[in-house]
């Protein structure tokens, strides 16, 4: 089980109880999926309109930093990874909120979501593990291919999924968002199982 803040337990239930559809992607699902690592942020990808961002702005207001202003920036933005934050007053934790544009992909995503309990009796929707491979191989690229979080992320997700992978799903998503060369080489890096 992953350490997780109160705090991140308490954000997730506030969005199941105001009906937001989201799952948990980042670092949160490659330490699900993967090898844990302590982090401070917490990355969600979400489906919201207008009336859930003026809801969810009124629900986190008070213990959280946060624009509406910049949540609806985000809501109308064209770029591909449109998001938006939220920040702990108290505790200096991070959300970001990455806006989802409805799509074949996102569709699969959302339907592939796996739950993953954070505490005895709280689980959520997370990035299934070949979802949190293909997101870290987008982010690795758009990172110039530098960061060695992500890429070891990625293949510890590989690593300890193996066998349990729906590789044709990895190999399809890998093309269409042209990756598929570094999902090769990171298989190439994954200590094979005895």
């Amino acid at each position: 089980m992953i350490s997780t803040p109160s705090l991140v337990i308490e954000l997730l239930e506030c969005l199941q109880n105001l009906g937001i559809r989201f799952i948990v992607g980042g670092s949160f699902a490659s330490s699900a999926w993967g090898q844990p690592r302590q982090t401070n942020d917490l990355d969600l990808a979400v489906l919201l309109n207008p009336t859930e961002i003026q809801n969810l702005h009124e629900a986190t207001r008070h213990d959280y930093m946060g624009s509406k202003s910049q949540m609806l920036d985000a809501l109308e933005s064209a770029e591909e990874f449109r998001s938006f934050q939220l920040l702990h007053f108290e505790e200096t934790f991070k959300i970001d909120f990455f806006v989802l544009n409805p799509s074949e992909y996102v569709s699969e995503s959302l339907s592939r979501a796996q739950r993953y309990e954070l505490a005895p009796g709280r689980s959520f929707p997370f990035a299934c593990p070949e979802d949190t491979v293909i997101t870290k191989l987008r982010w690795f690229v758009l990172g110039n291919k530098v960061s060695d979080k992500q890429w070891n992320d990625i293949v510890q997700v590989l690593e300890i999924q193996q066998g349990q992978l729906d590789e044709a799903f990895l190999d399809k998503w890998a093309r269409f968002f042209g990756v598929f060369d570094l999902l090769v080489e990171a298989r190439s890096q994954v200590v094979p199982t005895a």
